[in-house]
């Protein structure tokens, strides 16, 4: 088991990756001083695959246990859901000592710890990621949220975990299509902050598409560190740094939103967005040509989609869905662009006709 340390202005807590971690959530839980009873917020299919070891050990340990199922999909991401979650608890005579833990992807965590941190004004919380898009990036930072008609993530906290868990042997059971779309967050770490990140996806794209436990443990450790220092130095997005994890995102969460969230998942549309977002700095002349390719290459080789061909997409519905993006400043949009593999910058300011011509080239046009 390794640990990484996040620092909080709420509550430094650690991350912990490994093989076998879902048998001793109990004794990691009562090692933080955790005690009392533990809401368990997942899906029926997680928690049919990964909720009995998780039971088992806080049992063990001296932990009541509640469980709490929410709808699969980003549907369970709404204001609807989230009541009920409060409901529920309140249903369970659930106390402010006691635990929220969630047990699934990005968007059981989002949900969970939203509703951790404003139930009884908050209680603890616990995110143990069952996907490699959880464990690499949604678990870590604190950030909580659901979706509105408008947008996603409109309404949420900054509210870290006391423990964020990463149980690198739940990946193998993921299915392909799932870990695909998650390996677009490993990359976007790549090409933002790691250059050797990016050669080791490119070199080992066999073995980490066959699952192959060594190589997800260290896609996992990698972006983990890297996320965990960027939000250990910027943790509410004030000073910038944190502004580099949405490399792809403005256009991701346009396209998303235009496909009322189906069709794509979210990785398959950071994957689309992060080539949108290379072909920009391409015409700003930030970003070799030759690099665009070259991610575009690595994305094909793990079977994401690198354009919006025969999504029936409208350009104007596109960059209307980008007004509403939650990064803009001042009513202006801001772009995560590369400037070489390993680092990007943060530009406002494009000109509309470069924007256009972007979406226009990934709608095929």
């Amino acid at each position: 088991m390794k640990s990484i340390s996040v620092k909080s202005r709420h509550q430094d807590y650690r991350i912990v990756v490994g093989q076998g971690l879902l048998k001793k959530t109990g004794s990691l839980l009562k090692a933080l001083g955790l005690r009392g009873k533990v809401f368990i917020v997942s899906q029926s299919r997680v928690a049919q695959l990964y909720a009995g070891p998780v039971k088992k050990s806080l049992r063990q340990n001296g932990f009541a246990v509640a469980e709490h199922n929410l709808p699969d999909g980003e549907e369970a991401k709404s204001e609807k859901e989230l009541f009920q979650t409060y409901h529920d608890l309140l249903d369970k005579d659930f106390e402010r000592r006691d635990i929220v833990l969630a047990l699934g992807g990005g968007v059981v965590g989002d949900l969970a710890g939203f509703a951790a941190s404003t139930f009884l004004r908050g209680v603890p919380f616990v995110n143990i990621g069952t996907t490699l898009l959880a464990q690499v990036d949604s678990s870590i930072g604190g950030k909580t949220g659901i979706n509105l008609g408008q947008g996603k993530n409109l309404v949420g906290a900054f509210y870290p975990s006391r423990l964020v868990i990463s149980d690198t042997e739940v990946l193998k059971t993921l299915p392909d299509r799932d870990l695909h779309a998650s390996l677009a967050e490993v990359v976007k770490y790549g090409v933002i902050r790691d250059l050797k990140l990016f050669s080791l996806i490119e070199k080992k794209t066999e073995d980490i598409l066959a699952k192959e436990s060594s190589i997800l443990e260290k896609l996992v450790l990698a972006s983990a560190r890297i996320k965990a220092g960027v939000v250990s130095r910027d943790e509410f997005e004030t000073q910038g740094e944190r502004m580099i994890l949405n490399f792809g995102h403005t256009f991701a969460h346009a396209f998303e939103q235009t496909l009322n969230y189906r069709k794509l998942m979210h990785g398959e549309a950071v994957a689309i967005g992060m080539v949108c977002a290379a072909r920009l700095a391409n015409r700003l002349k930030l970003f070799p040509f030759s690099e665009t390719s070259r991610l575009v290459r690595v994305l094909e080789n793990l079977h994401l989609p690198v354009s919006l061909s025969g999504l029936d997409l409208d350009r104007q519905d596109i960059l209307s869905g980008m007004l509403h993006d939650k990064k803009k400043r001042a009513g202006k949009l801001r772009f995560v662009l590369p400037t070489k593999i390993g680092r990007v910058i943060i530009r406002e300011n494009i000109p509309s006709k470069l924007l256009k011509e972007v979406v226009d080239e990934s709608l095929g046009k």
